[in-house]
């Protein structure tokens, strides 16, 4: 969820550290991100507790170590609820999948085809309807899914069952289980764990959302999410795919110095923890749960001596509409396109920046131009949501020219925005690239 923070540098601080600093701040994202006597005021995709300040901190720092201070901006600390940590677990699997939302919750609802609301500021669905017609493919890729924040440790150890245990993974009597521990140093820490069995994809999905437009908007009339227009609102739409496992479990640490336990059979426990040998076959189970402080946990399967009664999507991908378009991989709400011209990376060319697109209601082109001066950064703004074959120009002042195209910016830029970097010096030539970097949540 967005918040605002005011970023505080030292007096000292260079044009050009000042510059690298405002550069992590918009790769963060969504901005806007303004520069006052002192400090930045920025709205950045970052949490808000003082653990989180100190990360940024040092973020930025690693960007130009000028950064003595990361305040909010007259808001207050964010509780550790639900909320927090469905935010918090897809700000943790953005950081290698950005296209995707993290189930914390485990809710059974999250499959291949479902309808419903997602909601951004919470990363949670709420299930609608399912749609009609859907032909679902499913892959088989077991894997160990493991991630955790750096100050979790996790042990595991054998425990005897003195009497035997009815093991509802097999169906069997065993005698010998495993205790999985998890201890945490800080707060607001989490870990999720689980076995992979594959991954659910709606086959041709967004043909499938085009036929079924008329049925998907009587379904957002009936929650609120149609537009008067007749078109439907970002947030309302489909699951397209999964990553689905047969048990898992999400911990996430409401103190410090505090520890979860999780006790059961062997192939139960490592069906919930993706340990031992991975075995898509068997669906997680376990017997009891340990802890020493408070957490918040969601296991699959929910309650303790019962096998998982089926699969569930711990990793998805959710498509939405602006209107009557279809948003095939939604991860932030996103008004327009811009694109950003950064020459403040000590070069001395002047870039002379076009834009220009087409659009499905306009036979010819449309055009933004702007010039960017060696030391600033401009940005062309107010691009639509439906341009497609864009391309980006730059003609360097007694330099050279580059080209960018971009046969559809709604499919690439996920966060409604691109970043060129301009640099050289002359008369050793200048230089255009597309800045390849993370802007989605942290």
């Amino acid at each position: 969820m967005p918040n605002d923070f005011e970023i505080y540098f030292r007096e000292d601080a260079t044009f050009n550290q000042i510059a690298d600093v405002e550069r992590a701040l918009v790769a963060i994202g969504p901005g806007p991100v303004d520069q006052e006597d002192g400090f930045f005021a920025a709205t950045l995709n970052w949490g808000t507790t003082s653990r989180d300040r100190a990360n940024l901190k040092g973020h930025l720092n690693r960007a130009a170590n000028i950064v003595v201070a990361v305040e909010l901006a007259g808001a207050a600390e964010v509780a550790l609820d639900t909320n927090f940590w469905g935010r918090a677990f897809t700000d943790m699997i953005r950081q290698t999948t950005q296209t995707a939302w993290g189930n914390w919750v485990l809710n059974p609802a999250v499959l291949p085809g479902a309808v419903g609301i997602l909601d951004p500021a919470t990363a949670s669905f709420t299930h609608v309807a399912t749609i009609p017609d859907a032909k679902i493919i499913t892959l088989s890729a077991p894997e160990a899914w493991v991630l955790e924040s750096s100050s979790v440790r996790q042990t595991e150890s054998e425990v005897d069952f003195k009497g035997g245990y009815l093991d509802p993974s097999s169906g069997k009597e065993v005698n010998v289980g495993l205790d999985v521990v998890w201890t945490f140093s800080r707060e607001g820490s989490l870990s999720s764990n689980a076995t992979m069995t594959g991954r659910s994809l709606v086959d041709s999905f967004g043909l499938l959302m085009h036929q079924h437009f008329d049925w998907l908007l009587e379904q957002a009339r009936s929650v609120g999410y149609a537009t008067r227009d007749g078109g439907i609102r970002q947030g309302f739409g489909m699951i397209t795919g999964v990553q689905i496992c047969q048990g898992g479990i999400n911990i996430g640490s409401l103190n410090e110095n505090s520890s979860f336990s999780l006790v059961g059979s062997i192939d139960g426990v490592n069906a919930m923890t993706g340990g031992g040998e991975i075995k898509a076959s068997v669906k997680g189970s376990y017997k009891e749960t340990n802890k020493s402080k408070a957490f918040e946990s969601h296991l699959w399967p929910s309650e303790a001596d019962k096998a998982a009664s089926h699969e569930l999507g711990l990793v998805y991908q959710f498509a939405t509409f602006a209107g009557k378009l279809i948003m095939p991989t939604w991860i932030q709400p996103i008004d327009g396109f811009r694109v950003i011209f950064d020459n403040a990376h000590g070069g001395t060319y002047i870039g002379k920046c076009a834009v220009e697109y087409m659009t499905p209601d306009s036979s010819g082109s449309h055009s933004l131009e702007t010039s960017v001066p060696g030391g600033q950064i401009h940005s062309l703004d107010g691009i639509p949501l439906d341009a497609y074959d864009l391309k980006i120009n730059i003609h360097f002042v007694a330099g050279d020219d580059f080209h960018f195209s971009f046969d559809s910016p709604l499919s690439t830029w996920l966060t409604g925005q691109c970043t060129v970097d301009l640099s050289g010096v002359w008369p050793w030539g200048s230089h255009a690239k597309i800045r390849e970097s993370y802007s989605g949540l942290n």
